[in-house]
């Protein structure tokens, strides 16, 4: 919501205040009103009583700013961007808040699409635009969906080349096996499989392959694209550094370092912070390197069980564990800092979460569920929505312009999109 769209001809041409309402109170009365009604009511409706009113509602950038700090606490909130005002911020929040609620009641904006697959997803990521979706499978293939698809008034339901009405692109290779995880930079998609292979595919160019990196006797489970530099995470507990700018076949597959993190155990969560390597592996640790010296800096243990899922976002790292919490570090300089320990809706282990403008998602294999909580003092717990898969495991992965993406199996990939994603896109 801007100030640009609300029409300036619904009001008197001189800009007074013919109802003389606004005049009644003082500022300080208005604002205190204003806590007992919705963002949503106040902009769309209750400001288009008057100019004056309007003008106030909309410039009280302060007023705005301390509504939303008093529903998201630090360190969950965001700042405007240029094309942002506290008004937006503030009323996208609650508005979001709103919209889940009803998708939870009443089953609105939730979709499953399937036909593109024929084994369990186990890995999906968004890419920055929004609208483009890539999922990996067991039967190894790689699609990338146009989910503006699904909004469209000429959408049909039925399948082309690629299976599905909804796939645009895709590659599959039945030597990859299974795919473990995917990243992107760019327009350039990585994928690591279980026949110790990590390629890279140009999204641009029809899923046309790069780049193939062999790894020797083992497979990476996680990894990161990030500078043209390729961070994989192995199975025996090593890490692989890769310039994939390197052309030569030979040379692709000798990394340009490797750091033994772990003699025990695998690493299956890779994050990277400016020039610090954040890993997690088994059992339950967390690793800080400095890659300009390769230094371990830190070692904290975390005892969250066997496999932890996590999530890192704007210098925030969220951490899953078995018992349905979510751990909390902040980075700050060259360390992790505790943040908090929060209890979800879930009881169970959590298989994948996301966070977003002080909203945080969560998602377990166990019952299916997902779980929308608002990052308020208390907690605001908004929404549970049950997926629609049989799967033991399930990939999320979600984007701040509404849009929500669950992987399962049954060769279904599961979308919870809220309306902020279809008034965006609908055509």
């Amino acid at each position: 919501m801007s100030s640009e769209s609300i029409n300036d001809d619904q009001d008197c041409n001189d800009g007074s205040c013919q109802c003389g309402l606004f005049r009644l109170l003082p500022p300080e009365i208005w604002l205190n009103l204003f806590s007992y009604m919705s963002a949503e009511f106040i902009i769309e409706k209750f400001s288009l009583v008057c100019k004056p009113l309007r003008r106030f509602i909309l410039l009280s950038q302060s007023y705005w700013k301390y509504r939303y700090e008093r529903r998201v606490r630090a360190p969950y909130r965001s700042i405007p961007n240029i094309n942002e005002t506290w008004v937006n911020v503030c009323h996208q929040l609650e508005r979001t808040g709103h919209e889940w609620q009803q998708c939870a009641e009443q089953h609105h904006n939730v979709l499953s699409i399937s036909g593109a697959h024929i084994g369990p997803i186990t890995d999906t990521i968004l890419l920055e635009n929004g609208y483009t979706c890539v999922t990996g499978s067991r039967d190894s293939s790689i699609c990338c969906w146009d989910l503006r698809r699904l909004v469209r008034p000429e959408e049909t339901k039925l399948s082309n080349a690629f299976g599905s009405p909804y796939i645009f692109k895709r590659s599959q290779d039945h030597q990859q096996r299974w795919i473990w995880s995917l990243d992107h930079e760019g327009n350039i998609l990585s994928s690591t499989s279980s026949n110790s292979e990590i390629r890279l595919w140009d999204i641009n160019e029809e899923m046309r392959e790069i780049l193939r990196i062999k790894l020797q006797a083992t497979f990476a489970m996680t990894h990161r694209l990030r500078n043209s530099l390729l961070y994989a995470g192995v199975y025996n507990g090593h890490l692989h550094v890769y310039d994939t700018r390197i052309n030569n076949t030979e040379t692709n597959n000798t990394p340009i370092h490797i750091e033994r993190v772990t003699p025990r155990g695998y690493i299956h969560a890779l994050e990277l912070q400016d020039n610090y390597i954040l890993i997690i592996h088994k059992s339950s640790t967390l690793c800080i390197y400095d890659q300009r010296t390769w230094q371990k800096i830190e070692n904290v243990p975390l005892h969250l069980g066997e496999r932890v899922s996590s999530y890192y976002k704007n210098s925030l790292l969220f951490l899953g564990d078995t018992e349905g919490f979510v751990h909390i570090f902040n980075w700050k300089n060259d360390h992790c800092e505790f943040v908090e320990k929060i209890r979800t809706e879930h009881s169970c282990p959590i298989t994948a979460l996301s966070h977003s403008r002080g909203i945080l998602q969560t998602c377990t294999a166990a019952t299916k569920t997902l779980a929308i909580d608002q990052l308020s003092t208390p907690i605001k717990h908004l929404a549970s929505i049950k997926a629609d898969t049989f799967d033991q495991h399930i990939c999320m992965d979600a984007h701040d312009n509404g849009l929500t993406v669950i992987g399962g199996s049954d060769n279904n990939l599961i979308t919870v999109y809220r309306d902020e994603f279809r008034r965006h896109y609908t055509l």
